[in-house]
């Protein structure tokens, strides 16, 4: 999935003779902090929630108050790690998006891009999670599937990030049974070691819980 399947048309950026107090309508409206300015079908600029409220005349335009240096943008054909990954750096609401000769293509809302996250990472889907710890050396995915595999299940997702400071490898499961006791009695005997489960109907943990794990292992 790339950033150009995340656009929404909900977003219609600014202009740069917009007034302020239109940008702050429209940010009410569409429940965002941030606006991308467009200009001749280019991106020049990006407002921010905080500048417009302390901008005191609602009837000047953004045109002073957006920001115009380095403003973050995702190019088409990025993936949608890399979308998420320049959400969570910059503490973006909205992400603008750019062809390859820079024309503006859209905008990327973080809720829409948490949704559509979801769908690829399965974890709407029934079954159980499950996190593995181990040492780096001893990590294979191929072998921590066949032990899945050979309890009649199927691992929807997986990733992995290193903890901080050591050698050891924390993996997070997604399996599409939601009694798994067969499955970690297994890995027990593969001395795996289970760190945590959350199976069946005690999965409660939302969305943003699983995203927040998901971006540290986007970036390493």
């Amino acid at each position: 999935m790339h950033a150009i399947d995340l656009i929404t048309s909900d977003i219609p950026p600014l202009r740069p003779q917009d007034e302020v107090g239109r940008a702050l309508d429209w940010l009410e409206e569409f429940k965002v902090s941030h606006l991308p300015v467009v200009e001749g079908g280019r991106l020049v600029g990006l407002v921010k929630e905080q500048d417009l409220v302390d901008r005191t005349d609602p009837r000047g335009t953004v045109n002073s108050l957006m920001e115009q240096v380095e403003v973050p943008f995702i190019r088409g054909n990025q993936h949608v790690y890399e979308v998420m990954k320049l959400f969570t750096e910059r503490g973006l609401s909205v992400l603008p998006v750019l062809d390859e000769l820079g024309n503006y293509l859209g905008a990327i809302t973080e809720h829409e891009a948490l949704k559509r996250l979801s769908e690829i990472t399965n974890i709407h889907e029934p079954g159980s999670i499950v996190v593995l710890e181990m040492n780096q050396v001893d990590y294979s995915l191929q072998q921590i599937a066949q032990i899945v595999e050979g309890n009649d299940g199927r691992v929807l997702s997986a990733y992995s990030h290193v903890l901080p400071g050591t050698m050891r490898l924390e993996v997070t499961l997604k399996i599409n049974r939601e009694d798994i006791s067969d499955i970690l009695q297994s890995f027990e005997r593969y001395e795996i070691q289970v760190k945590t489960t959350y199976q069946g109907s005690r999965f409660h943990d939302d969305l943003r819980g699983r995203y927040e794990e998901l971006m540290r292992f986007i970036n390493l």
